[in-house]
């Protein structure tokens, strides 16, 4: 999944930035950070074209045009995707929560920590408590870049509808906006 993040996103940035510069910041970025970690290269790639932003307009400007490169390509397939799968769910809660347990253990794997202090038929409350995204983007000195990586999130967190599902979900903090933890909580209502 990461290759094709990264192929969307070299196709959506390269209208603002020479595809030759993202590369060789990317590869430079990935040296500085090394390591084998499935979530470098794409953490390297969005990290690298922000920075080649920043070199060509303000802050507040390349973080807008770095998160529609990172989001946009992507969001309506993992929208429709979600809302999809939970609208054809006998129970939708179990359909989010089974997913998060597959993504925590095949997709994020070692690179993030988590804690469950609720896995049960009517709550299922995960905090992620090591974020590799954050630690990567720190070291690059581009912190203000984690938002972002947050922000991927309102795709299929958008096509949970609270009444229609019975789920009550919430993401009040993450760590790239200063909490401590990345809290996921699922709540079932009905």
């Amino acid at each position: 999944m990461n290759d094709q993040l990264i192929d969307l996103f070299r196709a959506h940035i390269g209208r603002a930035v020479p595809l030759a510069e993202l590369d060789e910041r990317t590869a430079r970025i990935v040296a500085l950070v090394g390591g084998d970690s499935p979530h470098l290269h794409l953490t390297a790639t969005v990290a690298a074209g922000y920075q080649a932003l920043l070199a060509r307009m303000p802050q507040e400007q390349a973080l807008v045009v770095v998160a529609q490169a990172f989001h946009e390509p992507i969001r309506p397939f993992v929208h429709d995707g979600t809302k999809a799968a939970l609208d054809a769910a006998d129970d939708p809660f179990a359909v989010l929560t089974d997913i998060s347990k597959e993504r925590e253990a095949d997709y994020f794997g070692r690179d993030f920590a988590f804690a469950r202090s609720a896995d049960d038929q009517d709550r299922y409350l995960l905090d992620v408590t090591r974020c590799f995204y954050v630690e990567v983007l720190a070291k690059c000195g581009v912190p203000e870049l984690g938002t972002v990586f947050c922000e991927f999130d309102a795709a299929w967190i958008g096509a949970i509808d609270r009444d229609r599902h019975g789920i009550d979900f919430s993401r009040p903090t993450t760590i790239a906006r200063g909490g401590a933890t990345c809290p996921f909580h699922f709540r079932r209502l009905r």
